[in-house]
């Protein structure tokens, strides 16, 4: 994961010595986790020194004003996940240029169970108001009974870089069986279900029915969830049947041309024309064309359509 200069630059200038202190480990974490040479943890130099026996590690990229859904872990100085069942969270905004914070929210973080060896992250709906950095108070018993304390930062943007709650869905023209030779043409899943690729975006934004759509690599996906993502998909579709329309995006041309182990292909248009920094991710339109809710990384079934059928 690259991380821009100007970005750095924005958390250079908001942060006092104290939260570079956790930031810095976050970043390497953080690079460690979205490369997929890297089969070893990274362990910064602060905690090797003897800095904090747990880190927090900030999952979600999109990170914007207004109601976001946050994903962290814990790891040990190991670099070893920490999992428990919940967590309580303080969420405190960084006063810029002060040795300071104010807590904004309070929040209870639910674990989520991923289907990869990582096991899992904490989850929780958190709404920002300001944009600027932010830093996490983590509170925990893990499931080996151990009390846990845990810290990270985080920087909110202004605007999202994904479609906004509230705004319109992008009619993008995406592939569908119709127009593919074989539908591995315009999909890596293994199992594919026919029934999501059906509706271009456009067409079935047309339909003026809830709609919801996956963009997914389940192939190339580097966190590995992508396959069980459009799985989860299919789950919620099995239930809500024709109440809504459910389409899975390829995130890559031509799936089905490999290099080397590699996918040789380019980004589908619809993957920048939603602006998305990372995959797997989930929307959800309502029937007027406006997105109601989005997730980044692994969403379970029950989370999908929770979201949907408040809009049925």
């Amino acid at each position: 994961m690259l991380i821009p200069g100007n970005q750095l630059e924005t958390i250079s200038r908001a942060l006092n010595l104290r939260t570079l202190l956790v930031l810095v480990p976050l970043l390497l974490l953080l690079a460690a986790a979205c490369s997929s040479d890297s089969e070893d943890p990274i362990i910064s130099s602060e905690q090797e020194a003897g800095g904090p026996e747990y880190s927090g590690t900030i999952i979600t990229t999109d990170l914007a004003v207004g109601v976001n859904r946050l994903l962290f872990g814990v790891v040990d100085r190991k670099g070893m996940p920490v999992i428990g069942d919940s967590a309580d969270v303080g969420v405190f905004f960084l006063v810029p240029r002060e040795d300071a914070r104010e807590l904004r929210q309070q929040v209870t973080a639910d674990f989520i169970s991923w289907p990869t060896v990582i096991g899992g992250v904490f989850g929780a709906e958190v709404d920002i108001p300001l944009g600027g950095v932010y830093e996490l108070d983590i509170r925990y018993t893990s499931s080996d009974g151990v009390e846990v304390f845990a810290q990270t930062s985080f920087l909110v943007k202004d605007e999202s870089e994904t479609p906004s709650v509230g705004s319109p869905a992008p009619t993008s023209v995406t592939h569908t069986l119709a127009d593919a030779e074989e539908i591995s043409h315009i999909t890596s899943s293994s199992e594919p279900d026919p029934e999501l690729y059906q509706l271009s975006i456009d067409e079935a934004l047309s339909e003026h029915k809830p709609l919801v759509i996956v963009f997914a690599t389940p192939a190339f996906c580097v966190s590995a969830t992508c396959g069980p993502q459009v799985g989860e998909i299919t789950k919620v579709k099995a239930i809500v049947g024709d109440q809504a329309n459910f389409i899975h995006v390829e995130v890559f041309e031509d799936p089905h041309l490999i290099e080397n182990s590699r996918h040789a292909g380019q980004l589908v248009p619809a993957v920048l024309e939603w602006g998305l920094p990372t995959e797997p991710w989930v929307f959800i339109v309502d029937k007027d064309g406006l997105v109601s809710a989005k997730f980044e990384q692994f969403t379970t079934a029950g989370e999908i359509e929770a979201k949907l059928l408040e809009i049925l």
